[in-house]
Formats: C-alpha cells, sequence, structure tokens
C-alpha cells in the first residue's frame, strides 16, 4: 500500500525584480534531491524524500522575479525500500514506484507556490479556473 505521511516545507523564498508587464514567460520545476532512509514518527521504516520547486517569471528580454521551495516527503509505502535503493544507486526515480510521491510534491508545492505568488503580486505559477459565458454588453450610449 502507498502511504505518504507527511509533507513538509522547509524553506520558501520568493524575488521580484520588476513589476510584471506584458506577455510574461513563467516556468515552473520539481526534483527530487536526495532519498534517505528513516524512522517514521508513528516508530516505522520508511524515506525522507527532499525535494525542490521551482518558478520562474520572465518577460521578453528580463527575469521578473522567482519562487523557491524545499523540503521533504515523508513515505512507507511498501515499496519505499526499492526506491531508496535504486537512488542509492542510480540516482533517479522509477517512475511506476515513485508516482505517488511526485503528485504529492506537485499538489502542495503548486498550492504553497500560489500562495507566495498572491502575496507577491506576481501571476499564479499554475492556470486557476474561471468562469466562461458570454459578456454582457453594457450600453454607454448616455456617456458622452
Amino acid at each position: 500500500m502507498n502511504k505518504i505521511l507527511n509533507i513538509m516545507i522547509d524553506s520558501m523564498s520568493c524575488e521580484k525584480k520588476k513589476q510584471p508587464f506584458g506577455p510574461i514567460q513563467i516556468s515552473s520545476n520539481n526534483q527530487i534531491t536526495g532519498i534517505s532512509k528513516t524512522k517514521m514518527m508513528d516508530g516505522s521504516d520508511g524515506i525522507a524524500v527532499n525535494f525542490r520547486y521551482t518558478t520562474q517569471y520572465k518577460g521578453k528580454d528580463e527575469d521578473i522575479g522567482s519562487i523557491d521551495l524545499s523540503g521533504k516527503v515523508f513515505y512507507n509505502g511498501e515499496n519505499f525500500e526499492k526506491i531508496a535503493d535504486m537512488w542509492d544507486t542510480e540516482k533517479k526515480l522509477d517512475p511506476s514506484e515513485s508516482v505517488n510521491i511526485i503528485n504529492i510534491i506537485l499538489s502542495e508545492a503548486s498550492v504553497a507556490a500560489v500562495i507566495v505568488a498572491n502575496q507577491m503580486r506576481l501571476p499564479p505559477p499554475i492556470p486557476l479556473p474561471r468562469a466562461k459565458g458570454k459578456i454582457k454588453e453594457v450600453d454607454t450610449s448616455y456617456i458622452d
């Protein structure tokens, strides 16, 4: 059974170099920076998966800003030893074994990055849902 026990964000930084204006290119990336076997808070064996999630904001010819998050996912699913051993020998993850870990990193880090971006008045790093429909024309004939 796949079991994510906890996720912690250890550090968070954001820098806005310029006020966003015009077309902006936003790119986000996550990477696993380390995996180690560890004891879980409940006393069971598992792994700590260290990650880094970054978002870059670029204008036409300039760097607008960035968001950088890092943290850990604690996992003790039935295949945690296989994940740790592959990391130790090859420094990579088998996607079929670690998809739940990667998905939890993406979901938690993306939400945190949206909150930070909002506080810094940067566009959100992921598309947010929007209502669709016809925009009602307003009669402005009374305005001269």
